[in-house]
């Protein structure tokens, strides 16, 4: 998957400004499944715009920049959809933590626990976000349409996500505390 693919993705449910979709990777759905910058947002922003994938409309604003709401476009739709026609390979686990655990024995167990336990406070403050995003869709879920459905499906992902690594993490504080 590339950032293309999740911007275009965003713009199908609606047009966004460019802070709109940098905001969504930051705070909303994408700060679950896929991180990037704000420079990146409208650096992607710019190639799609070249390419045709998106368009925007520029709103003036008095005494500042002309704010641009992107759109996605017929060429940008038929972009996803060739994307989302292709099958997906489950990505890699890329985890410091995993790699930290591999030479772990060096330091001493206070170390380990201390960041297991802070790792486990972000992704428990992570739930809740992610919680907090599914909150409509959760509270609606017999009137969504299909796309809404679907939103709600992956968020659901990303909340099982953040409440395994707190397991994982309670089994690991555990391990270590018990060998103490």
């Amino acid at each position: 998957m590339a950032l293309r693919h999740t911007i275009l993705a965003f713009l199908s449910r609606q047009p966004l400004s460019g802070y709109d979709v940098a905001k969504e990777f930051a705070e909303g759905f994408g700060s679950c499944f896929w991180k990037a910058s704000q420079q990146q947002v409208y650096a992607e922003l710019t190639k799609l715009e070249q390419q045709g994938n998106v368009v925007y409309k520029a709103i003036p604003q008095p005494g500042r920049l002309d704010k641009k709401i992107y759109s996605i476009t017929d060429q940008g739709q038929q972009e996803l959809l060739n994307w989302l026609a292709q099958p997906c390979e489950p990505a890699a686990i890329r985890e410091d933590l995993g790699v930290m655990g591999l030479a772990g024995h060096l330091v001493p167990a206070q170390t380990v626990l201390r960041e297991i336990e802070r790792r486990r406070q972000l992704h428990l403050e992570m739930a809740q976000h992610v919680k907090k995003l599914d909150e409509y869709f959760s509270q609606h879920l017999d009137s969504l349409d299909l796309k809404d459905l679907y939103m709600h499906l992956v968020i659901r992902r990303g909340i099982r996500y953040q409440e395994e690594w707190v397991a994982w993490c309670d089994e690991a504080i555990q391990a270590i505390s018990n060998r103490l």
